[in-house]
């Protein structure tokens, strides 16, 4: 009896362990959860749905192609574009993605799409070295361009741009995809059979797009579009932003998306100018009933306008809450970047440009105008209805400027 008792026990522990065994491996599963959400989504881990309206718009930039000539982004406006990253000493990874990318050109043959490769090692890929390298993959300028530039200036274009690394040994390997409104639509594996068959399909859908999508939602690896940074110090460069109405509600920069708007400066307390231009700002919001835009105010002093505050000025100027939005970024040094990194206009607790800034419908910042200058209402509402009839975003643009004061008028209506 003594002898057996071992292996008893042996039993019991095969049984009690398998039966262990069959619970872990029958449970349901739970999803792996990641260090951090934000994480995932900054290197492209996750698919999300995203609201059309919240993602990047793509700014000009420019470089120079394989053939020594000058690249420019605003001269392909209304034009898909797909970009990537590598370098011509590449030996292994650069030279496969870029055989991905050939075949999937080879693919979207004869569509209107164009492949832009920009190297991360400027110093070493010369035109030359360029020229050379785009020749082993059959690519002409016409449909896939190599392009270089200073090394500075890829780092903007990787980082500011598509939030990827650039540099050389870390690189990003994704695919990166705008569409022809000049949205930064998604980004793909080039290593994944799966996501290599969803970049095919997503290409075409927006070959095939003849009007933006503004109301849709799209699925994309673009997953930071619309995420509001958790510090805004590590935004080398304000191109959209998050504010807070009078109502309570957040107001998204990007949620303006598909109209014309005006951007305005104040701050409650102030005792002169702000008055007579929001008394002015009160007139106007119905006058552009035939000029459809939106005002948006913005304080320059958010420690004390609150949204209650805002709230309780706007009333008693009689704003209507569908056409003239008070807001507060929530604090003083990212209303600063806000002015002049968007608006590029000063910014401070009491001191801030007087001038209306008028946006398009795809988020650029078009004219600024004097509202002391009876002449410049007429120029703003000729302008506010040349964007409400944009269809594409435009190549480029001139700003439209403050008439000239005349000479003989001292008093300074830029700041206060």
């Amino acid at each position: 009896m003594k002898k057996s008792l071992p292996i008893v026990l042996w039993v019991l522990v095969i049984v009690v362990g398998g039966f262990t065994f069959y619970v872990e491996w029958t449970r349901p599963k739970r999803p792996v959860v990641m260090e951090s959400e934000t994480d995932a989504q900054s290197t492209g881990a996750v698919l999300v749905d995203v609201p059309w309206k919240h993602l990047q718009h793509v700014p000009d930039f420019e470089m120079t192609n394989q053939d020594g000539q000058p690249f420019c982004y605003r001269d392909f406006a209304g034009q898909p574009m797909v970009v990537s990253f590598f370098f011509a000493g590449c030996p292994s990874i650069c030279r496969d993605l870029n055989s991905q990318i050939k075949r999937l050109r080879d693919q979207l043959k004869d569509q209107d799409i164009l492949f832009l490769s920009i190297t991360v090692d400027p110093e070493n890929d010369t035109v030359d070295v360029l020229e050379r390298y785009a020749k082993d993959y059959e690519a002409t300028v016409d449909q896939w361009v190599f392009a270089t530039g200073k090394p500075y200036k890829v780092r903007e274009i990787g980082e500011q741009i598509f939030r990827v690394v650039v540099d050389r040994d870390t690189h990003t390997d994704n695919i990166l995809l705008i569409d022809r409104w000049g949205k930064y639509r998604d980004r793909f594996k080039w290593d994944d059979p799966y996501d290599m068959k969803r970049f095919v399909a997503v290409a075409k859908e927006v070959i095939a797009e003849t009007e933006p999508p503004m109301e849709s939602v799209v699925r994309t690896r673009n997953a930071m579009a619309g995420v509001e940074p958790r510090d805004w110090d590590t935004v080398p460069w304000i191109r959209e932003f998050f504010l807070t109405s009078s109502a309570g509600d957040k107001v998204y920069s990007r949620d303006f998306t598909g109209e014309t708007w005006i951007g305005s400066f104040f701050f409650t307390s102030c005792p002169g100018i702000c008055i007579e231009q929001n008394n002015y700002l009160a007139g106007l919001q119905d006058r552009l009933k035939e000029h459809p835009a939106r005002i948006v105010s913005i304080t320059t002093d958010p420690s004390t306008d609150s949204p209650q505050v805002l709230g309780e000025y706007a009333r008693k100027l009689g704003a209507k809450p569908d056409r003239w939005v008070f807001t507060t970024a929530g604090d003083e040094t990212l209303t600063r970047r806000i002015s002049s990194e968007f608006f590029r206009a000063a910014a401070g607790s009491s001191h801030h440009s007087s001038e209306l800034f008028v946006v398009d419908r795809w988020g650029n910042l078009r004219g600024r105008f004097d509202w002391q200058q009876p002449k410049d209402e007429v120029r703003m509402f000729a302008l506010i209805d040349q964007l409400n009839s944009e269809k594409v975003p435009p190549g480029s643009f001139s700003m439209v400027k403050p008439t000239p004061k005349p000479t003989s008028d001292s008093k300074d209506t830029d700041d206060e």
